[in-house]
């Protein structure tokens, strides 16, 4: 599995969530295979909020990424994503390896209809 997570300017287990999921300058992508990293990869946002010709939808459908974990989230975002099957789970602002390491222990909470938009900060 593929897990998308906005980040602040490097990207990588070290840099830190983003606040706004759409405005973020990178998007650490991480591979989970059998609950271990496989691998890492930060996508630089060239999205249509910063001049580029696609959606993030677009960029994540690309990278094959099924899950996003963010910290805020609107809810155009959140229906966008939720309508083309993206699994969404909600962080603090806190480092990559630490929210990678509470996805795999189960540890993160997941979107429910209850919830209008992340807004764990």
């Amino acid at each position: 599995m593929k897990i998308a997570i906005p980040t602040d300017s490097k990207g990588g287990l070290s840099d830190t969530v983003f606040n706004h999921f759409g405005m973020a300058p990178t998007y650490t992508i991480v591979e989970i295979v059998d609950n271990k990293i496989k691998n890492i990869e930060v996508l630089k946002n060239t999205s249509d909020h910063f001049g580029g010709s696609e959606s993030l939808l677009d960029l994540f459908f690309r990278k094959n990424v099924g899950i996003i974990i963010c910290s805020n989230l609107g809810p155009h975002a959140m229906e966008a994503l939720r309508s083309q099957g993206f699994d969404i789970f909600f962080t603090k602002r806190e480092k990559i390896e630490d929210v990678i390491s509470k996805f795999i222990k189960g540890e993160l909470e997941r979107f429910s209809n209850g919830k209008a938009s992340c807004n764990a900060q």
